[in-house]
């Protein structure tokens, strides 16, 4: 059963993209995908060692002469689903739904980000009836994750000085900066006592959530952080042995969920400690995550680990800061420095963290890193960095964002498209870095929720995203 207009290119290939698994890390299904759409149509394509593709375009008739550009999307999506669901994302399509003009995805998330610039490309690559310039497709791979793809581009291959990023979140608004990250680790060796005993499970549902760059000046909870707190609160009255401590799914995901078993000395006041915290958090909450939930029952226990390694680990999780830490004087509403406690897992025989970092100068991302760093080590820890990537500088001259804020104008009858800067990480960044005279735009359709399984996609704005973008090449 067809549920997007096949008629229409960009969502007849965005529909096809939904039905193939390509997660961070899983992308070889799509890239296949996508060369196989260019042999299809005669164009000339290239995939390389680590999936990226890059698919090129003759320019249309009168136009070549012109100089060639660039179109850029990832072709990874997060992979993030409700606890009841089911979803195998490493087989299973999504199960996508219309509901009052958006497209979701029934208990995932719907991988808008960036199916949409995906499936945009491939539309304008297909579509024999358009006016442009000289194209080059790029299709990237891991940047929810490592921004691989994009490292590894041989630019070489990308004889273009102009480049449009379709990576966005909001039709009424092209992004001209981009922060900066990095990501820090933790895995510490625990032994465990194998005694049976009884204990506690304490869990943390109902939160928003949210991308960790896009909604984290929204300051909303994090399940991870709030766990923490819970613990620290009881620890302060009794002794406290953790069974396991599992929260978060992806590091660059304000986590939704975690739960918590261990025992506790004190078992006479547990529940009134939890019930008093809960208030309280509850009520710092209420604007931002009305839906949180916490829980606290008895259950039977097969092992913990000692008692100054749980307190630690609590402690530890505790002080981690996390969420908002800059904001900018200069543009109004941009976040500049945060972290984002993403992962906490107690396995059978480690203590596992990821948090990532982000920052609009590379500094404040090193001044986080440091904190971090330096806080684990004062518990004995030996916190590892990777996945670092650059900040997308603001360009005083750009031709290209001229010239989009004018066909932008046109198009919507005279309304101005928004400029700002953003605090997720794009990949504009490590292309400017490859290519410094490279002129950038990014643009997108309304997507919201990104990151969640709320996620969604707003149809008409696909659709006049998708005529903008048409009427923008005609004028390169």
């Amino acid at each position: 059963m067809t549920i997007l207009d096949s008629s229409k290119g960009y969502q007849k290939y965005f529909e096809e993209i939904t039905k193939i698994p390509h997660g961070s890390d899983e992308e070889k299904q799509i890239s296949d995908f996508l060369v196989k759409v260019a042999n299809d149509n005669n164009l000339k394509v290239v995939q390389d060692k680590v999936n990226n593709v890059i698919i090129y375009k003759d320019a249309s008739k009168g136009y070549e002469n012109h100089e060639p550009v660039a179109l850029q999307a990832h072709i990874d999506m997060v992979n993030e689903k409700n606890s009841d669901s089911n979803h195998d994302f490493s087989k299973d399509p999504l199960d996508i739904y219309i509901e009052d003009g958006f497209l979701k995805a029934r208990g995932t998330t719907l991988g808008a980000d960036d199916g949409a610039g995906v499936a945009y490309i491939l539309s304008v690559l297909t579509d024999s009836n358009l006016k442009h310039p000289p194209l080059i497709g790029i299709f990237t791979v891991n940047e929810e994750a490592t921004m691989l793809g994009a490292f590894e581009i041989d630019t070489e291959l990308i004889k273009a000085k102009r480049l449009i990023n379709i990576d966005g979140e909001e039709e009424d608004s092209s992004m001209t900066g981009s922060a900066g990250g990095m990501d820090i680790f933790i895995s510490e060796p625990i032994t465990r006592d194998t005694n049976k005993t009884n204990g506690y499970k304490l869990v943390i549902r109902g939160l928003q959530g949210g991308h960790s760059g896009a909604e984290i000046h929204k300051e909303r909870g994090n399940s991870n952080k709030i766990l923490a707190r819970l613990l620290h609160a009881l620890s302060k009255e009794g002794t406290i042995q953790l069974a396991t401590f599992n929260g978060g799914l992806k590091i660059n995901a304000i986590p939704r969920e975690a739960e918590a078993t261990f025992t506790y000395s004190n078992v006479d006041k547990c529940q009134e400690l939890v019930n008093k915290i809960t208030e309280e958090i509850k009520k710092e909450l209420e604007f931002t995550d009305a839906g949180l939930t916490i829980t606290l029952e008895n259950i039977e226990l097969e092992n913990t680990i000692d008692s100054k390694t749980s307190n630690d680990i609590i402690t530890f999780l505790y002080l981690v800061p996390s969420g908002l830490r800059h904001k900018s004087d200069h543009l109004q509403g941009l976040t500049t420095a945060s972290e984002n406690l993403g992962i906490v897992d107690l396995t059978d025989t480690t203590f596992e963290f990821g948090l990532s970092v982000r920052g609009a100068l590379d500094s404040y991302v090193q001044d986080l890193a440091d904190e971090i760093i330096t806080l684990g080590q004062c518990f004995g820890y030996k916190p590892k960095t990777d996945n670092w990537y650059p900040a997308w500088d603001y360009m005083e001259h750009s031709p290209m964002r001229d010239t989009m804020a004018k066909v932008y104008k046109e198009v919507h009858n005279g309304k101005e498209l928004q400029l700002y800067a953003v605090h997720g990480g794009l990949e504009c960044g490590i292309f400017k870095g490859k290519c410094p005279d490279l002129d950038i735009v990014a643009i997108g359709p309304n997507i919201y929720d990104v990151h969640t399984p709320d996620e969604k996609l707003d149809l008409a704005s696909f659709d006049r995203t998708y005529t903008f973008l048409c009427k923008y090449l005609e004028n390169l």
